[in-house]
Parts: structure tokens; sequence; C-alpha cells
């Protein structure tokens, strides 16, 4: 039965009642710093914070929104190093806790209306924050790409893109694989995937009948990685916000009310045990 559950001034629909979205579970650990190194944690681990290690999920995305107003609420100048230190930690957590492909939404298609000076200022640290963890990224076997219209980046950001995916792409293994979506917007991946298709099936390549949801899947954005299981949104909005809109097709989606600049490693646990306790049927 559908209930609705009042929520952060929204409105969300939970369809079981068993199934909170929004856990009062305290994890009893020290999540201050997350444990990064090579070992693997064992089931006890797991079991000591309520999470069964056979269901994290494989694929994890984030928008870690609300830094603006976090700084705003603080009288802070705008600053994006809180937002891209939380992109750290999730990445640190998702090798942690065993999730394989971490997806980052860094800044939206539609962003780049916020405006040159603001453009240019999260720019500039985002190849700063590349510069800075690119010993780290190979270090930690984490294999970097981007994902969006690289066309808006300034020549300096594409350039050190390119750089770190081409240092961290070189080992046949990897830990983590994490994509940052920049300059993304769902809708756009899925008209260029349209594009990409229509452009092989006028040149002969493939036949109408032969367009189905895996060759969808090979012309999106994301080609090759699974589907995200879990989306966590911080910042209290309820939408997705033209985030990875083919891909999140069957993900289940957590949303908390706390600013990226406060996302901890007890609100990724949280979404872990938030998506354990739901029934995932796929329509069956």
């Amino acid at each position: 039965m559908v209930s609705l559950v009042n929520y952060c001034g929204g409105i969300i629909f939970q369809h079981k009642s068993s199934i909170k979205m929004y856990s009062n579970y305290t994890p009893k650990i020290n999540c201050s710093k997350p444990n990064i190194g090579n070992q693997k944690l064992d089931e006890e681990y797991y079991a000591r914070v309520g999470l069964k290690k056979e269901m994290i999920p494989n694929h994890v995305a984030i928008i870690l929104d609300g830094s603006r107003r976090w700084l705003k609420a603080q009288g802070k100048p705008l600053n994006y190093q809180p937002f891209f230190e939380a992109n750290t930690l999730f990445a640190d957590l998702c090798l942690k806790w065993g999730v394989g492909t971490a997806t980052s939404f860094v800044y939206s298609l539609k962003n780049l209306n916020r405006g040159k000076e603001a453009n240019d200022l999260i720019f500039g640290q985002l190849e700063t924050y590349l510069e800075d963890n690119l010993e780290d990224f190979i270090r930690k076997n984490i294999s970097v790409s981007m994902i969006g219209e690289r066309w808006a980046l300034p020549k300096s950001l594409r350039d050190n893109i390119k750089q770190v995916e081409e240092e961290t792409h070189k080992k046949d293994t990897k830990q983590l694989e994490l994509m940052l979506a920049i300059c993304y917007a769902g809708t756009t991946d899925i008209v260029e995937a349209t594009r990409g298709i229509c452009d092989k099936v006028k040149n002969g390549v493939i036949e109408p009948n032969d367009v189905d949801k895996a060759l969808v899947d090979q012309e999106l954005c994301t080609r090759g990685l699974p589907h995200p299981d879990l989306l966590i949104r911080t910042g209290g909005r309820l939408r997705i916000s033209d985030y990875l809109m083919c891909q999140l097709a069957q993900t289940e989606l957590y949303f908390t009310h706390i600013c990226a600049p406060e996302f901890q490693e007890a609100e990724f646990i949280q979404a872990l045990h938030s998506f354990q306790e739901r029934e995932r049927t796929f329509g069956k």
C-alpha cells in the first residue's frame, strides 16, 4: 500500500511501511576516518553495523548537493573545496565497503547558467582537486573517467582530465571505477545515444530491428558499466535533476537533508542499511 511520508519540507512516496527510507539506525563504529587500506573487511565487520557483505550495491551514484546553501547559512563565500572533500570521502567509502563502481554528479550542464564567475571557480578548483589526488587515485587503484560535455570545459581542465584518465587506467586491476559527471545531462546522454544509433542504421551497420536495450546501453556515456543500484542525494532535494536518466530506471533512491560538506561515513552506512532493507523485485 502506498503511503505518503513528510520529509524535509517535501512529500515522498513510501511503497511499503516496513521499508524505512530514512532510518534512525546509528552505526556503532567510529566513523571519523574510513579504513581504505588493502585489507578486506570481513563478514563480522559488516555485521557489526547491521550490513550484509553480499548485499552491498555494486554501483552507487551520488548527488552531493547543498554546498552553496551550507556556505550561505554560515556567511561564507562560495567555495567548492568542501564539496570536493566530500567527493573524496565518498570514493574512499565506496572502496572501504566494497562498492565496485561509483558515480558522482560534479556539475550539470544546466549549472553552466550560473555564469562565468561561478563556472571559472568550480573548474579551477576541480583542476586542483584532480592534480592533488592523482597519486592517491593510482595508489588506491581507482580508475577515473569523466562523463559529460567536454567541449564546455576550459582546455587546461580537459587536458588535466585526459591525463588523470590515462594514468589511472594503466593498471589491469582496479579496486574502484570512479565516474565524474561534469557538465552532464541525462537527457543529452539519451539524445546523443539515439543519434549514434541512427547513424549506424543510416550507414547500414545495423538494422532497425537490431536496436535493443543492450545496444542503447552501449551508446550511453556509461557504456560497459553496470547501472546504479543505489542513488544517494544530500541537501534535502527530492529529485534526480537530469542525472543518469536512463541508467536510474531500477535504482533505489535515498535522500537525506544533510548538505554535502556534512556528509560522513555514518550517513553512507545508513544509506547502505536502507538499501539492504528493501525488496527489489524488478517487476516480478
